[in-house]
């Protein structure tokens, strides 16, 4: 059999039919000596059924078409009986399994389950309990009931979808969940479900997020099988109270009605908040529900504690909204998610990452939770994306994004392969499901985060592209919609020329150096792009003074260090006052603490800070209300250099011993000292 790693390369070499292996490596995230291990299998695997088998001839792989024929065909049923479920598999397959499970359990049954020995088994029934000790459910045996599940029903149906979550991420999710239905002796029913989501869709006027969808049903088609056996839940009545009265409830009603289930009143609620967290909101800009307000104000702060202007402010509310409510009732009922770009997205942006945490502290206050990483990272991209989002010129090429991710997903990626390939014109992100009702002539080609059947050029990318993605990425798209060759080598083509003149100690550390030279180390490509707190306010733009005659003043005079060092132009400081003229006080971050700053295009010609430490407050605006002592001018070439410096500084505002020693400092020593402490990387 085929191992679960060996099938998604197979899938993503047909799917992507790539010309040049060392392209598909980079892309995939795979060594070289995993590549050739997966084609040796997949190869033998070929010769089995009498097909031609997959060549790669210097760095160019020939995928003979009676393979692929056949793959097409064959496709679904071939993993389905060729799946073999890996070790980190096993653990959220034994757990869905024993949720599902119709009559008592023993190890014989794992066993025949995942094909491995009793003594494995005993091993992932542990790892399956320790799974499960956040949720607070258990696995137990005794000879009565065989395996089977302690805790309350509510979470053990968290458990098993924040599993279904995990297992989604696997190319062949699909195909490993209708495994365990029918090993089970249970029927995956999705077709049918998702038919009758589809009519109460449309019926209630619904939108619901793609991605989401799929765990929702698979949930869902579980917690019928489990109420089949009478396994109920139960939830506080102040819950099914405030649900019962919502539109959501009567939602519900009409799926359990339609499917021909339960519909006692704890199961509507619990069905109810599902339904929540998967359904995107659709704001009245006019609208004064606490969810619209904690949003105008997360925007506010984040402009604020960024030092960016959002340019539509109405705009990037309603794109907000529609992400953030779904993830409100997910978070306000504890529905779990898994984010797989969660590592990508902490690691590529650490200081947006940082912001965001910041930002959403005081819904987190609100709600009285610990907003999860998970959810802190879809935000992350989200607010990314309002970062970056910038306008395109049109050409005839006209390109099409699909991405069932949700709406954040889809916005960073969006932004991200706009500003990759200007020259397209793009349509907004679809769904798979708006994609498979779009005419073959309304686009010429595709970008899409999962597979589909299209006659055109397709290019599988992920949601989130690190810096090394996009090189790729744009090497791919000229390569096979240009006709050009890439004028850079690949490593693999450096270590073919290097190897005929010199003994390689160690090929595979070569070629990830190369790599990293060729496309970029992102991380260190990104900390290197973006000066720390001593690079910016170094000792000759730190101030120290007694007192000013006025806040305009005070603002000026903060200033001036960066205009005599060529960071800005004069019309930069009318700006920052002209902005609190007209904006109010909101560059008031803290007690006497202020940074004003402006648009990088009211004068900015590079990025640069200065420092103002007066003694006797200033009042910006006149107002009593608005003391400040510290000024820090903050001047930005764009959205997203300055950030690292800003983090750092906001960190040293944020503890009350570091603000205390900055308020009370007679010295630029003294002002540098502390900077210095907080400038680590």
């Amino acid at each position: 059999m085929l191992e679960s790693r060996s099938i998604k390369t197979l899938s993503q070499l047909m799917i992507s039919q790539p010309k040049r292996y060392e392209l598909f490596l980079e892309t995939h995230g795979l060594t070289e000596r995993q590549f050739f291990y997966d084609l040796e299998k997949i190869n033998d695997w070929l010769k089995g059924r009498n097909l031609p088998i997959i060549h790669t001839k210097g760095s160019t792989i020939t995928i003979p078409l009676k393979a692929y024929r056949y793959w097409e065909t064959y496709q679904k049923e071939m993993v389905s009986k060729e799946l073999h479920v890996n070790e980190q598999d096993r653990v959220l397959f034994l757990y869905l399994y024993t949720f599902i499970r119709l009559e008592p359990l023993s190890n014989a049954h794992y066993r025949s389950l995942l094909q491995i020995s009793k003594n494995t088994v005993s091993s992932d029934v542990k790892k399956a309990s320790e799974l499960g000790k956040s949720f607070r459910v258990r696995i137990k045996y005794t000879r009565e009931k065989g395996y089977h599940l302690r805790g309350s029903e509510e979470d053990k149906r968290n458990l098993a979808l924040r599993c279904i979550s995990i297992v989604s991420l696997n190319p062949l999710a699909k195909e490993m969940l209708t495994s365990i239905f029918k090993k089970s002796g249970n029927e995956n029913d999705y077709l049918s479900y998702e038919r009758a989501l589809m009519e109460v869709k449309k019926q209630y006027k619904l939108d619901f997020i793609e991605e989401r969808m799929f765990e929702f049903i698979h949930l869902l088609q579980m917690v019928h099988i489990r109420q089949n056996q009478n396994k109920w839940v139960q939830m506080y009545p102040d819950t099914k109270e405030f649900l019962e009265n919502h539109e959501m409830y009567k939602v519900a009603e009409t799926i359990q009605s339609n499917l021909s289930h339960s519909t006692r009143p704890e199961e509507l609620t619990f069905l109810a908040i599902q339904l929540l967290g998967i359904s995107q909101g659709q704001i009245e800009l006019q609208s004064q529900d606490v969810i619209t307000t904690m949003l105008k104000k997360a925007l506010d702060d984040f402009e604020k504690y960024t030092c960016v202007q959002i340019i539509d402010k109405s705009k990037a509310l309603e794109s907000l909204y529609r992400h953030f409510k779904p993830a409100y009732f997910r978070m306000l009922f504890k529905i779990p998610i898994t984010n797989h770009l969660l590592t990508d997205i902490k690691q590529e942006h650490p200081y947006l990452y940082t912001f965001v945490q910041k930002v959403m502290n005081p819904i987190q206050d609100m709600l009285n939770i610990k907003i999860p990483e998970d959810e802190l990272g879809y935000l992350t991209i989200h607010f990314g994306a309002l970062l970056e989002q910038n306008q395109t010129r049109l050409m005839k090429t006209k390109a099409i994004i699909v991405c069932p991710n949700g709406i954040s997903s889809s916005l960073m990626l969006e932004t991200q392969l706009k500003s990759l390939f200007p020259q397209f014109q793009w349509k907004p992100s679809l769904s798979k499901l708006e994609f498979q009702q779009q005419s073959i002539e309304s686009y010429d080609l595709i970008f899409t985060t999962v597979p589909i059947q299209t006659a055109k050029p397709i290019f599988i990318v992920k949601p989130f592209l690190n810096e090394a993605d996009k090189r790729l990425l744009h090497q791919h798209v000229t390569e096979k919609i240009f006709h050009y060759d890439s004028p850079y080598p690949t490593p693999e083509q450096l270590i073919r020329v290097i190897e005929q003149y010199a003994d390689i100690k160690d090929p595979e550390e070569l070629r990830k150096s190369l790599s990293h030279l060729l496309y970029g180390k992102v991380n260190r490509d990104y900390r290197r792009k973006q000066p720390v707190l001593n690079e910016l306010l170094t000792e000759k733009m730190v101030n120290v003074h007694s007192r000013m005659k006025d806040w305009k003043a005070a603002i000026a005079l903060a200033a001036e260090p960066l205009i005599q060092n060529h960071h800005i132009s004069p019309s930069y400081i009318d700006a920052m006052i002209s902005n609190i003229e007209t904006l109010g006080p909101y560059v008031i971050v803290g007690p006497e603490i202020a940074i004003p700053h402006s648009r990088p295009e009211k004068g900015v010609h590079q990025v640069g800070m200065s420092l103002l430490k007066l003694d006797q407050p200033v009042h910006v605006l006149d107002s009593p209300e608005h003391p400040v002592k510290i000024f820090i001018c903050l001047a930005a070439t764009d959205n997203s250099t300055h950030l690292k410096a800003l983090s750092q500084l906001t960190r040293l505002l944020s503890k009350p011993e570091a603000l205390t020693r900055l308020k009370s400092a007679q010295t630029k020593d003294e002002i540098l000292k502390l900077i210095n402490e907080y400038s680590a990387s």
